[in-house]
């Protein structure tokens, strides 16, 4: 079997597991697929409704470290936050994104203040509510992107596969720890990126056990 045959029937497989997930999703369109050099694993774009597949994930699959069950647990757990955020305010996760990235913005307070009044005390102001800024990020940005990534996986379970199928993948994922060099930059800072705005592999399959026994 060629390689060419072989991404064929990768392909074939990956569109037709959106297809039917994205039907006991109920979404109104079916997520439109693009396979990334960049991407480490797979991603979700809910602004464009498209579902990345990196390269190495394909290989991965290639070589049998991955089967078909865990590849659609992976688009399933992608799905689940097209599921979730699809609701727009009516998601408390929507909500908490919006705060998020209004407290993103509140960054730009302190350098308005003192361009507005460039005194000393004006200067002391800004750095103090820089600093406070600063300090609260990390936590505010892991508390939001930690509870959209469990209801992700908490739609996916509920909804589209079995929780024991998501867990077993995720269990794969994790073996795998951080990217190789020859995954490049991106893939790597978009890793150690991950593990603040992501939970745990063991709080993830935890709360799948949860799930499987609510």
């Amino acid at each position: 079997m060629t390689s060419d045959s072989q991404r064929s029937q990768q392909l074939a497989f990956l569109k037709q597991a959106l297809e039917e997930l994205a039907k006991k999703a109920k979404l109104h369109r079916t997520p439109e697929l693009f396979v990334s050099k960049h991407e480490r694993l797979a991603s979700v774009n809910i602004f464009q409704n498209r579902i990345s597949i990196g390269e190495n994930f394909l290989s991965l699959w290639n070589e049998g470290k991955f089967d078909d069950k865990d590849v659609e647990a992976t688009i399933a757990h992608e799905i689940g936050h097209l599921m979730d955020l699809k609701r727009d305010s009516r998601s408390s996760n929507f909500r908490n994104l919006l705060l998020e990235s209004l407290w993103l913005s509140f960054g730009m307070v302190p350098l308005v203040i003192y361009l507005l009044s460039p005194l000393n005390m004006s200067l002391a102001i800004s750095v103090m509510l820089a600093a406070g800024w600063a300090a609260s990020l990390p936590w505010i940005v892991h508390r939001v992107e930690v509870g959209i990534e469990l209801e992700a996986d908490r739609n996916a379970a509920v909804h589209l596969v079995k929780p024991k199928q998501l867990a077993d993948a995720l269990e794969k994922i994790s073996s795998f720890g951080m990217p190789k060099k020859n995954l490049g930059l991106t893939a790597r800072l978009s890793f150690l990126a991950g593990t603040l705005t992501h939970p745990s592999f063991k709080d993830r399959v935890r709360n799948l056990q949860f799930v499987q026994t609510a």
